[in-house]
């Protein structure tokens, strides 16, 4: 007991021994300042919590390689399921623009921590040609911009799903209205009259007596100038 007591009291005495405690010491003075800090400025601390909390949530939530290959995989069976006379035009040519890039093995992936990216990259990575692998003809820096696909955040590809929010409608067919029939807003779709109308479909129809004789006028019109032929 003596020998184990003297062995971890020159441990304590040691380097190590001091270089923990000084460790220990420096992470208590630090949790001691937070702490002040947050009691004198909690609004700043709550800023700080809440962006932290924030980027915690955004790099947990990034979407994968396969989470997009699955979503073009899906909106492209959605436009299938569709006639071609109600696709929307900009969906379609959205997905048959990606389908392609993806049959040719030219798109990219890239996580940005928080957020991720799809590029169009000009060759195929398996590509042997000589302009796929010379550093002075790849694409620049500055035309990343433009290859840029869809922008993966908090689990969802932005692009892929804006395009695919009205694909059941062929804007084609509505070209030739007005341009006060070709926009509906909410207000139309939820007013008080097409509530009214609405309700109105299912009442039963009550004509009147002059109704009634003027309709049975009509019918024996037809059959009297029938007999007389």
């Amino acid at each position: 007991m003596a020998g184990g007591g003297s062995r971890w009291q020159r441990i304590g005495t040691g380097r190590l021994g001091l270089w923990c405690r000084s460790l220990l010491q420096d992470y208590a003075d630090a949790c001691r300042d937070v702490a002040l800090g947050v009691k004198q400025r909690p609004g700043k601390a709550g800023l700080y919590l809440s962006l932290l909390a924030g980027a915690t949530v955004c790099s947990l939530h990034v979407p994968c390689d396969a989470s997009f290959e699955a979503s073009l995989l899906e909106a492209s069976g959605a436009l299938l399921l569709l006639s071609p006379w109600v696709r929307n035009g900009s969906s379609e040519g959205h997905v048959q623009r990606l389908m392609k890039l993806r049959n040719q093995g030219r798109l990219r992936y890239q996580s940005l921590i928080f957020f991720s990216l799809v590029y169009q990259a000009p060759f195929d990575a398996e590509v042997a040609l000589y302009q796929a692998h010379c550093k002075h003809l790849k694409p620049r820096w500055t035309d990343f911009p433009a290859r840029t696909l869809d922008v993966g955040f908090l689990g969802r590809w932005w692009v892929l799903s804006s395009k695919m929010k009205d694909s059941d409608v062929n804007e084609e067919e509505f070209k030739h209205l007005p341009e006060h029939l070709r926009t509906i807003s909410s207000r139309n779709l939820h007013s008080a009259a097409n509530e009214k109308l609405f309700e109105e479909e299912y009442k039963p129809v009550i004509l009147t007596e002059e109704q009634i004789e003027w309709a049975e006028k009509e019918q024996q019109q037809p059959l009297q100038g029938s007999l007389n032929q």
